[in-house]
């Protein structure tokens, strides 16, 4: 079968998935399945939500933006699990490094009343935008969590693209505007409050969409811009510009305090109201300037906490004195995505930088992985092995809102060479699917066990990783990796990891408090593990 056919089948697999322009909403292209397992509510205009005790006030915003030369079209939201809706769906030959155990939600965008989308592109999740659009969520923030954020992320880039089908990047085109920088109404904490968040390109825009939402009885004190940086970025909505980037914006949210609450957030897929706005006429463009980063540098652990280190170093001895083992191969900590800005920026085709998969990396973490001296490495996990995850634990320090560890699939699952079009986006790329982790809610406490009464233990964590609970019914830190067996098959395949597949352990610091970003790599100190095996 060549190469074309298999890439046409693919486009009718996308195409049975989306969301026509005229149709009845059916699953789109990276929505659960989980999602579309409940029942659909009518697509009307601003069908009910957890906001439905203003829709007087929304009535009358959306009727003055139509009275001002506006159009206005809606969308939804919907939960997406990248696992299954991208890697072993097809549609994407990676899961982009999902933070597991934390859910996702996009903003399902309706199609601009001025263009239509390629067929892959048709469903309300990914989109095109004018430069003098906008999208507008409008509507509460999610319950009491440790962490939500709002975040554009450039999908595709189709513009002097290094594969044909265009470069999968999913790279932020901005900080994300998180729930410490959120503008809300009302006092107090920013969860489950009103907000309105305007996504756009076009500072005039901007201006002209908030002053009708105030005049429609909305406080400026609950109006958020979010920058799309033009000056980095291709706009324009297909068939007119056939080579412009194609967006998602993405919701993550983290550790809900009320499981049932989350689970109601995450399963309303009306939970808040989502306009596309275009302009009747075209406008005078008055584009934004690309916004500077935020400052992630503040304070180091290694400053705050001056026996952290030696601390950190004591725990690695004391693993290894007390674990019986044959072998062991201790392993250290890198970086693991390039900065989006930086992969924005780069228009150097022969830069390693240009056009990368950074697999929707954002500033309001430091993402790190598995490494052996400098360099990225990974490992296999057998029956007969185990992995001891340490290192400090970033929340205790005071230079994260949470952090955690994931354990991933680290193998290439396409090659742009011999097949580039096996999967609808992406190739070259490496599986990435996190099938386990475990957070500083739980790890706290866990280097205690191997270092009782040293002053540094509160500011540690140890947690180990097998493939079945340890043989000590009274060890509580540690988790297992799930490989599929006839007695206990997968879900979804790439929510098994086999006892032969590459591994790598993921980890993540969110949110400073003090700097409303994510920890500076310079500022943390980086996590560790030590591989071993049991017996021969």
């Amino acid at each position: 079968m060549s190469n074309i056919v298999v890439f046409v089948l693919l486009l009718c697999l996308v195409g049975a998935l989306v969301i026509p322009a005229a149709s009845a909403p059916v699953k789109s292209p990276i929505s659960s399945p989980s999602a579309s397992a409940q029942p659909l509510k009518p697509t009307v205009p601003d069908s009910p939500g957890a906001s439905d005790e203003d829709h007087g006030r929304v009535a009358s915003f959306r009727a003055t933006l139509e009275e001002n030369g506006f159009i206005v079209t809606s969308g939804q939201m919907t939960p997406v699990d990248p696992i299954v809706d991208l890697l072993d769906s097809g549609i994407g030959d990676s899961a982009n490094g999902n933070n597991a155990g934390q859910p996702y939600k996009v903003l399902m965008v309706p199609i601009s009343p001025s263009g239509e989308e390629p067929p892959f592109e048709r469903g309300l999740t990914i989109f095109r935008l004018r430069p003098d659009e906008a999208v507008v969520y409008l509507g509460p923030t999610p319950p009491p969590c440790d962490y939500f954020s709002f975040t554009v992320f450039l999908w595709v880039r189709h513009k002097e693209s290094l594969v044909p089908k265009g470069d999968w990047m999913v790279a932020a085109v901005n900080d994300p505007l998180n729930s410490a920088l959120i503008k809300t109404q009302g006092n107090g904490t920013p969860f489950r409050k009103q907000t309105i968040v305007i996504f756009t390109a076009d500072k005039g825009v901007y201006e002209n969409i908030s002053a009708l939402a105030r005049d429609a009885g909305y406080p400026e004190s609950m109006i958020n811009p979010y920058v799309i940086p033009s000056g980095l970025l291709n706009l324009g909505v297909y068939p007119e510009t056939r080579l412009a980037d194609s967006f998602i914006i993405l919701m993550r949210t983290a550790n809900f305090v009320s499981k049932a609450e989350g689970s109601r957030y995450l399963s309303d897929n009306h939970y808040a109201r989502v306009w596309r706005v275009t302009p009747e006429e075209p406008l005078a463009l008055d584009p934004f300037p690309t916004p500077e980063q935020r400052v992630r540098r503040w304070k180091s652990e290694s400053e705050l906490y001056p026996d952290l280190n030696n601390g950190l170093d004591r725990l690695e001895n004391a693993i290894l004195a007390q674990t019986p083992h044959v072998r062991n191969e201790s392993y250290e900590s890198i970086r693991w995505f390039a900065e989006s800005r930086e992969v924005l920026e780069e228009t150097d085709p022969d830069s390693p930088l240009y056009h990368m998969f950074v697999a929707g990396e954002a500033s309001d973490t430091p993402y790190l992985r598995t490494s052996l001296s400098g360099e990225a490495a990974n490992f296999t996990l057998g029956n007969d092995d185990m992995v001891v995850v340490y290192g400090v634990n970033h929340a205790a320090t005071g230079l994260a809102t949470y952090s955690n560890f994931g354990v991933y699939g680290d193998w290439i699952t396409s090659s742009c060479e011999d097949n580039p079009w096996q999967y609808v986006f992406g190739c070259g790329d490496r599986s990435w699917n996190g099938v386990a982790s475990m957070t500083n809610h739980e790890f706290t406490g866990s280097a205690e066990e191997y270092l009782p009464g040293d002053p540094m233990a509160p500011y540690l964590y140890a947690v180990k990783v097998l493939r079945q609970p340890p043989e000590d019914k009274h060890d509580k830190y540690f988790i297992v990796v799930p490989t599929a067996t006839s007695d206990h098959p997968c879900a979804s395949p790439g929510y098994c990891l086999n006892l032969t597949d590459p591994i790598i352990i993921g980890y993540r610091a969110y949110l400073n408090p003090a700097t409303a970003s994510g920890a500076d790599y310079d500022d943390i100190i980086h996590d560790r593990a030590i591989w071993f095996r049991m017996r021969e």
